[in-house]
């Protein structure tokens, strides 16, 4: 197989994305706690407890929408990543910080229009040949 065909299709569980999203939520509750444990003024409190939830309900609002959206991943060894929906492609690019180990990964990933997130995938390299293929494809794309 040439390398310019050489490609892994990886379609993420529901599982994995429900512990992203609820993990997202209890850390979000838990930085308002800390900032309100801050010795600070209450207004201060107030200020930076609403910023905090902005913030991370609007990740977690792109990460909801995009998890809707996509489910399942190509990553040629080209380097093109295919991210794909009910009836809709796009092309993605992967971002720093994305880590692929034997059994799981973090993707952190950003589609054309901007929408930026990250994907825990799991899969089995002694089982997949699917697995298998990802994990070199992205080896050699963090080697170049």
């Amino acid at each position: 197989m040439s390398s310019s065909t050489y490609s892994a299709e990886i379609r993420p569980h529901k599982r994995l994305r429900r512990i992203v999203l609820l993990s997202g939520l209890i850390f979000s509750l838990i930085g308002v706690i800390v900032i309100v444990l801050l010795p600070i003024s209450v207004a201060g409190k107030a200020i930076a407890a609403a910023g905090w939830f902005c913030w991370t309900g609007r990740e977690l609002l792109t990460y909801w929408q995009v998890y809707g959206r996509w489910n399942g991943y190509s990553l040629s060894a080209d380097a093109e990543v295919r991210v794909f929906g009910s009836g809709e492609n796009c092309t993605a690019k992967v971002l720093p910080g994305s880590i692929v180990l034997a059994e799981v990964a973090w993707l952190r990933l950003q589609a054309e229009n901007g929408d930026k997130w990250g994907e825990l995938l799991a899969g089995n390299h002694r089982k997949s040949e699917e697995w298998r293929r990802f994990q070199v494809i992205f080896r050699h794309l963090n080697t170049c």
